[in-house]
């Protein structure tokens, strides 16, 4: 039997998704038992239900995932796997009903917005506002709008009430001594932050009554007024007994509030958290409100690896990226390479990597190729010249 919740953690290639899928194998195995003792009262299609939600921080690992755990169990127990804004958004949509009948709202059915319609429709919205022509005299319209929508996905992410949107940006300019034309640009921006808080909420409502879903409406849908919802605790907590998440550093907050109604609830859990990784850290996600569920949990930190180049040059790599120049001089361990033209550069590259997996010197599985902001013209370009020498090239984002 499960008594208690199991935090790993440990940096990149650790095994801590192997750990994941060993546990659940293990609670699969359980749950089987349990089942074939009851065989003889339940009839065969009720016997197993898919009773635990399992979680991964992208569609890309979400699909990976799925795979992975059904084979691991050799596809004796269905395996459901969502990312934190699928499940989130599946559930709004799902109770609709109970939203519609708490917030009185009109629309009965509810459709999503994709962003470009969502950018659309508030520039519409609130180019009628009197204000308007006032914020957009010193910035780009659609930047403007782009980043006020942008505020209400960040505040529904992280369990913040759309009201306290202009509070928080006034907070956050900093505290300094100003001369009088700086003390008058200050005012503005308090002004601009009342005024873009007074857009969203005029948004927000104007969605609601015609039942219209963006990501941040979804998010504070969710948290806010389904999660807390009796009725609706009822209808989840049953249908889950067990989480398996991971990657919970790249999750946002409010997934935490969901993972710990049912950590409350009984229900055993399997995390898996990189305390090094943070990608989307201010793109969403909150890993260390996250890292707060590891007090609840029996905890198992997985040595880190002292192979591969990161364990020599981490030092080099760190003085390098705060040089302001590139430097004269390199370890023997890096070799630079300069040439006059990008499309240059990608042939070069391309044919040293060629030319070390011809002479046996690395294995392509062992390469990594990181190229910030690659076009996907170049990016086809690369993986064209290295496929056409036999080498297998998986991009990744």
């Amino acid at each position: 039997m499960f008594t208690s919740s199991l935090w790993i953690t440990g940096s990149s290639r650790t095994g801590k998704t192997s750990l994941l899928t060993q546990e659940f194998c293990q609670w699969v195995r359980q749950q089987l038992s349990g089942q074939q003792k009851k065989s003889r009262q339940i009839l065969p299609q009720q016997q197993l239900t898919p009773a635990v939600l399992v979680f991964a921080a992208n569609n890309s690992n979400r699909r990976k995932l799925a795979d992975r755990l059904s084979l691991a169990v050799d596809g004796t127990y269905p395996v459901i796997c969502k990312t934190p804004v699928g499940f989130i958004t599946d559930e709004v949509t799902l109770f609709w009903p109970l939203l519609f009948e708490r917030l009185k709202l009109k629309a009965q059915f509810p459709l999503r917005l994709r962003p470009e319609a969502e950018q659309e429709l508030a520039t519409k919205l609130w180019r009628d506002r009197p204000e308007w022509d006032i914020l957009v005299a010193n910035t780009n319209e659609y930047r403007l709008v782009r980043q006020t929508l942008d505020l209400l996905q960040l505040a529904g992410t992280s369990g913040i009430p759309t009201e306290d949107i202009p509070t928080i940006l006034e907070q956050g300019l900093p505290n300094l001594e100003l001369d009088e034309a700086g003390k008058q640009e200050n005012r503005l921006n308090e002004g601009l932050w009342q005024k873009m808080g007074q857009l969203l909420l005029d948004w927000r409502n104007w969605c609601l009554d015609r039942g219209l879903l963006t990501y941040g409406l979804i998010y504070e849908l969710y948290w806010r007024y389904l999660l807390p919802d009796p009725t609706y605790q009822s209808h989840l907590i049953p249908r889950y007994q067990a989480i398996f998440a991971d990657d919970v550093d790249d999750y946002p907050a409010i997934a935490r509030d969901l993972f710990e109604l049912l950590l409350d609830r009984g229900k055993f859990a399997v995390f898996t958290y990189n305390p090094d990784g943070k990608i989307r850290l201010g793109l969403n996600a909150d890993p260390n409100y996250l890292e707060g569920l590891a007090v609840r949990c029996q905890i198992r930190e997985l040595p880190s690896l002292n192979t591969g180049l990161i364990s020599e040059l981490d030092s080099t790599i760190a003085q390098l990226g705060n040089e302001t120049w590139f430097p004269s001089f390199l370890p023997d361990s890096i070799q630079s390479i300069q040439t006059i033209s990008r499309a240059e550069l990608l042939r070069t590259t391309a044919d040293i990597i060629i030319k070390a997996v011809k002479r046996g010197e690395i294995q392509p599985s062992e390469i990594a190729l990181i190229a910030p902001g690659l076009d996907e013209i170049a990016r086809y370009s690369l993986i064209e010249m290295l496929s056409a020498q036999g080498i297998a090239v998986e991009p990744l984002n």
